[in-house]
């Protein structure tokens, strides 16, 4: 998010309003120099009854809902931008601004994904609760739109099926290749594997317990010293479990870049989530060799065996994690063909410079103002 402020805040005259959740006053500070104003809205309290019996998939906080209102009865905007369709249900009824809706992830794949992979009856009846309340949402209550941004060429497709005649942009997820780099030092005394992401969002909790459960102890078998790190914030209980001989789960840290630096291999084994992995994308741009699964890599035009190694069972990822650990020099040759790629072709600047032809048709540079909606 912090990318596309500033690429937009360059731009464009740019209004922010967000709810002010952790790290608000880090992002008030990072966005501050690209936003005519912002507004962080502290959240309202909802009780566990409303939210069981909710029809939709997304609350609607009252304090947020009040804030857009003001803001949009005494300011005027040429568009607005919602970020994620959490934030539809904050859009005004008789609204005729334009919208431009930022999906991050089209559609039902995911919550279809995840009721596939999930285990336990309870897990099961509340995805499918969960599925229910997405469908509805997609089908009753998807708003009007100028533009759909959708994250790749897969998404693009399949948000056209689903809704023909509406206009659908790719804004590639990106990197900042200046700010993440190879590591100058090439040596390590031992091999570490490493995961990355927010460790309380469903599909890294369920690639983090398969990575450590069914993975690394094969690892640790031929690789006595092999360690394991899981690096992000909010770890569930279910990740914090797995902390152990070898493992480490850190939470929240202040800086990534140390633990890409020190790591041997990115291991991603995502069988569950959608749309692309900017984690993924940082683990490129760091020059490590990667091993993922198709869905780990989906929408990221990467080529299976020169820039990334595709492995969608256990036992084959398995099998090409130890292959890259014995192999120093593929494990070099995978890391400089990804960086390469993502300098190419996922660097933010370029990612982000067809929403400037975008709202070059809605507004003048520098005049008039752009909305966003951030959740």
């Amino acid at each position: 998010m912090f990318h596309m402020v500033r690429f937009l805040g360059q731009h464009f005259e740019l209004d922010l309003i967000a709810p002010a959740l952790d790290g608000a006053e880090d992002m008030e500070r990072l966005c501050k120099p690209y936003c005519s104003e912002i507004e962080l809205v502290p959240p309202h309290a909802t009780s566990k009854i409303r939210r069981l019996f909710r029809v939709g998939p997304y609350e609607q906080d009252p304090t947020m809902l009040a804030a857009v209102q003001r803001r949009l009865a005494t300011r005027e905007y040429a568009a607005i931008q919602v970020e994620k369709p959490a934030m539809v249900p904050y859009l005004p009824r008789d609204r005729k601004i334009p919208i431009v809706l930022d999906t991050w992830a089209y559609g039902l794949v995911g919550p279809l994904r995840a009721l596939a992979h999930q285990a336990g009856l309870f897990s099961r009846a509340r995805s499918i609760v969960q599925l229910v309340r997405f469908a509805m949402f997609d089908a009753l209550c998807w708003p009007e739109t100028h533009c759909i941004l959708v994250v790749s060429d897969i998404d693009r497709t399949r948000c056209e099926r689903a809704r023909p005649g509406h206009r659908v942009m790719v804004i590639p997820n990106g990197v900042d290749c200046e700010a993440v780099r190879p590591s100058p030092v090439s040596s390590q005394d031992q091999p570490i594997l490493l995961f990355t992401g927010d460790m309380g969002f469903g599909p890294n909790v369920d690639a983090a317990i398969l990575l450590a459960t069914r993975v690394f102890p094969e690892v640790r078998h031929r690789f006595p010293q092999a360690e394991l790190r899981l690096v992000g914030r909010n770890p569930s209980p279910r990740v914090l479990h797995l902390s152990g001989p070898g493992i480490t789960v850190t939470g929240q840290v202040d800086d990534m870049r140390p633990y890409l630096h020190q790591a041997t291999l990115y291991v991603a084994p995502h069988f569950t989530g959608a749309g692309t992995r900017t984690k993924l994308l940082e683990a490129m741009a760091a020059g490590l060799a990667i091993v993922t699964t198709s869905i780990g890599i989906e929408g990221i035009e990467a080529v299976p065996g020169k820039e990334v190694v595709i492995a969608d069972e256990p036992a084959a990822m398995v099998a090409a994690t130890l292959r890259i650990l014995a192999d120093p020099g593929l494990a070099r040759q995978l890391g400089t063909a990804a960086r390469r790629l993502v300098e190419n072709r996922y660097e933010w600047s370029t990612c982000l410079e067809p929403l400037e032809r975008l709202y070059s048709t809605l507004l003048p540079r520098k005049a008039g103002a752009c909305r966003a909606f951030h959740s």
